[in-house]
């Protein structure tokens, strides 16, 4: 079935409470409903389908550049990205990530480039980004509450497809 990405619709902020994470994968992330509660900062909500079905979710933060100094101004930062925890294991992650450049490069033109960290205790999830074309910058962000975790990134202008 075929994998789509769309922004949350703001009057539908229920479609977050089916999305739930095994407990071994809470110490990298919150529940998406909390953490776009508990979040500061310009954050946008995004939503991946399966067909009809929301199996996850990921936020892009408007605002990643200003408090990471790794990242360069007219940059966007993707956190929170999930894959339900009834949906795993079936290669809905790397086929969202896959997806991610060029439907970035569509809703934030103005954005060069996302950036994301992953824990280095989160190897699957690291895969998956890889094969979505994300690079590891070679650098490590070390002031993550869960410890040390990869800085990587994807080009969005290359991302984007030709008109």
């Amino acid at each position: 079935m075929t994998i789509t990405l769309s922004p949350l619709p703001p009057d539908r902020p229920d479609l977050l409470e089916a999305i739930t994470l095994p407990p071994e994968q809470q110490q990298f992330a919150s529940p998406p409903a909390l953490s776009m509660a508990q979040a500061t900062g310009r954050r946008d909500g995004h939503l991946i389908w399966e067909g009809e079905t929301p199996v996850g979710f990921f936020a892009i933060d408007l605002d990643y550049a200003q408090a990471h100094d790794f990242a360069e101004a007219g940059t966007i930062g993707l956190r929170m990205f999930c894959i339900d925890a009834r949906h795993q294991r079936r290669g809905l992650a790397t086929r969202a990530s896959r997806a991610l450049g060029p439907y970035l490069a569509r809703q934030y033109p103005q954005a060069a480039t996302v950036y994301l960290t992953v824990n280095h205790r989160n190897p699957g999830a690291k895969a998956a980004y890889l094969k979505g074309g994300f690079t590891d910058t070679g650098e490590d962000y070390l002031v993550g509450a869960s410890g040390p975790q990869y800085i990587m990134r994807l080009p969005l202008q290359a991302a984007a497809p030709a008109a």
